[in-house]
């Protein structure tokens, strides 16, 4: 998203507040990558969309070489600072176009939290291009959202305020709706290009137009992909790492910060007063693996 270049979007912010995966993903990656694989292996990992590289540095402890891209110099400026201690090779490039990558060259490609701001068909032939037959694609994400498991009450006041049209919802890209739909979208190609084992986890039941006959999903019994746990303070600060905050109040400079605003609003709806309560929150994830077509060669 062009938001995450502007000068006036805090990279060290994003780093800082976003959201951690949890150390178990790249096991839960792996796993999949070798069940029925034979032949499948940990040479090269490539991180698409890195951001500040959050995800990325959880690769290098299991691939001989991980490569990691993002269309945002400012964002890559941030990863490698936060990287400097691994062996992490950062290539400015958009994920359509990864071009400094050879044909089936790849054995793990993953997209954390990023793959709803691509062109979905030419992400999907990129893709298949530089990964090997025997390669994996995991696509994941949170979207934002969760059910408060105490205060379900903030759960409409949360999302109304990520999608309602008279707050932040109008100022997104279309690409939001890839995510918050539980990158359906995603889904639909991979089973209309015959990539195989095609998998898609949720976690918990509150995604969007969920469950849908029409493309499956598993709905986890605990997450897999975000190990995230908030007061309203720390809740706040991640709410202010939206790229569309950035926008709305580029339209409404003279308001309040929305963040800040709609965090009063769900602690006033909660009947709590302090910051620094524990919340817990089920946060909406999304989990998306599958490997390339194989050849009738």
């Amino acid at each position: 998203m062009a938001t995450y270049s502007n000068p006036q979007y805090s990279a060290a912010n994003y780093q800082t507040n976003r959201p951690r995966y949890k150390e178990t993903l790249v096991d839960t990656i792996l796993a999949y990558h070798k069940r029925d694989n034979p032949g499948a292996e940990t040479n090269v990992a490539v991180d698409v969309a890195t951001g500040t590289g959050i995800f990325a540095r959880q690769l290098p402890a299991h691939f001989a070489k991980v490569m990691a891209t993002d269309i945002s110099g400012t964002m890559l400026e941030s990863a490698r600072a936060g990287s400097a201690s691994q062996a992490i090779e950062y290539v400015e490039a958009s994920a359509e176009d990864l071009s400094f990558l050879g044909d089936s060259s790849v054995d793990v490609m993953t997209v954390a939290t990023g793959a709803h701001w691509f062109d979905t068909e030419q992400f999907a032939a990129e893709a298949r291009r530089v990964l090997r037959p025997t390669g994996t694609l995991a696509i994941f994400g949170y979207t934002g959202f969760g059910h408060f498991v105490d205060y379900p009450q903030c759960d409409k006041i949360i999302k109304d305020y990520g999608l309602g049209d008279d707050r932040l919802g109008r100022f997104w890209d279309r690409g939001r709706e890839v995510l918050v739909n539980g990158y359906r979208q995603y889904h639909a190609i991979f089973t209309r290009d015959a990539w195989t084992h095609v998998t898609r986890s949720i976690y918990p039941n509150t995604i969007e137009g969920e469950p849908v006959a029409a493309v499956p999903a598993v709905v986890g019994d605990e997450p897999v992909v975000m190990d995230f746990k908030v007061t309203w303070r720390v809740l706040q600060d991640f709410l202010l790492t939206w790229s569309t905050l950035t926008l709305y109040h580029k339209e409404h400079p003279e308001r309040e910060n929305a963040a800040v605003a709609v965090v009063r609003e769900m602690m006033a709806a909660a009947g709590s007063a302090d910051m620094d309560e524990q919340l817990n929150i089920q946060w909406e994830e999304i989990l998306l693996m599958c490997r390339p077509p194989q050849s009738s060669n």
